[in-house]
């Protein structure tokens, strides 16, 4: 991905024929070079189109990705919303059942549709990779066991199998058998907690993770598990309101259309959640933009340019220095670049 302040690379390489002309041609003047980025770029503003269309005029790069974040997840419930809400309304059997195929197909494609920024639980993750939580009724004798074990782990298979091991011992309290456990497993991005309501051991895997639980086993020392094998572990995912909206549109159409309002109502809520966000970020980003005018936007450009042609091939680390302002103010990038 390339860094919202420019609109190409700096290390791309050049072809022979390129860099033949370019050592047998004058260096162009700033005028000139002014000339042909703007005939090349009518109608474009500076600065150059972000991520998003929102325009925040902001450089920094993390919030630009913030934002991005939830205007996908924003689009995608909407749109999940909207398809729901056509499944309430009275229709003939072959659009009812053309509106169910299109449903389908957006809960089937919610990773790709969303960008990953939609849960299982169709809630918004903004600053985290989606997760799944799971439990694996296995690992629960490790609560309450009286006997020193030693566990060990394994995730994966052959030789890209990874190792994590951990010590239980009678008088270990739970939260410090806990600690154990998310010592060892978070080698492998799983994390684990005890659920007081219910009464569970429950773990959380990112969700492009899950695919490795199917080679997950473990090994201990003839009192919880077997010593002289690896048994394996059988994670299971806990009920979430993707498999509850999965069966609602696999079921019949009395049933679809009653739990629709339902499905509805926990996606707007999580559209609230979203709008709440996104006006936080308005509120930060008027608070602390500082608009670039034209005529300082050209110095700017004259500046860059300059610095270029005084690099002599020294690109990467002018794009490193570039990339760094990203993070800054835009005040603060003016004035290092002009030397006020």
């Amino acid at each position: 991905m390339l860094s919202p302040l420019s609109s190409g690379s700096f290390n791309r390489p050049l072809s022979s024929d390129g860099a033949t002309r370019s050592q047998s041609s004058t260096v162009p003047t700033a005028n000139e070079v002014i000339e042909r980025v703007s005939s090349s770029r009518q109608g474009l503003r500076f600065p150059d189109e972000l991520l998003i269309s929102r325009d925040p005029q902001r450089f920094n790069t993390q919030l630009n990705l913030q934002i991005t974040a939830v205007q996908r997840a924003s689009d995608y419930l909407n749109e999940t919303e909207l398809s729901l809400r056509g499944l309430a309304q009275t229709m003939s059997r072959e659009k009812r059942q053309r509106q169910l195929q299109r449903t389908r197909q957006l809960v089937e494609r919610r990773v790709q549709q969303s960008g990953g920024t939609v849960d299982r639980n169709f809630t918004a993750c903004l600053d985290r990779p989606a997760q799944i939580i799971f439990q694996c009724e296995a690992l629960e004798t490790l609560m309450v066991t009286e006997q020193r074990e030693i566990i060990t782990f394994a995730l994966g298979e052959g030789t890209f199998r990874r190792w994590a091991s951990l010590v239980i011992t009678p008088e270990m309290s739970l939260g410090q058998r806990l600690f154990a456990l998310n010592r060892a497993l978070g080698q492998f991005r799983i994390w684990c907690y005890y659920d007081l309501p219910t009464q569970r051991l429950l773990f959380t895997l990112p969700e492009s993770q899950w695919f490795h639980s199917a080679h997950w086993t473990v090994r201990g020392g003839g009192i919880c598990f077997a010593a002289d094998s690896l048994t394996l572990l059988r994670p299971l995912p806990i009920t979430c309101f993707e498999q509850q909206l999965q069966q609602l549109l696999a079921g019949g159409t009395t049933a679809t259309s009653f739990n629709a309002e339902q499905a509805v109502r926990h996606l707007q809520q999580e559209r609230q959640k979203l709008l709440w966000h996104r006006q936080q970020v308005d509120q930060q980003l008027a608070q602390r933009a500082i608009p670039v005018g034209r005529q300082q936007a050209l110095r700017l450009a004259k500046l860059v340019r300059q610095q270029l042609a005084a690099c002599h091939g020294g690109f990467r680390s002018l794009n490193q220095a570039l990339q760094c302002q990203a993070n800054l103010p835009t005040a603060v990038v003016y004035q290092l670049i002009i030397g006020e």
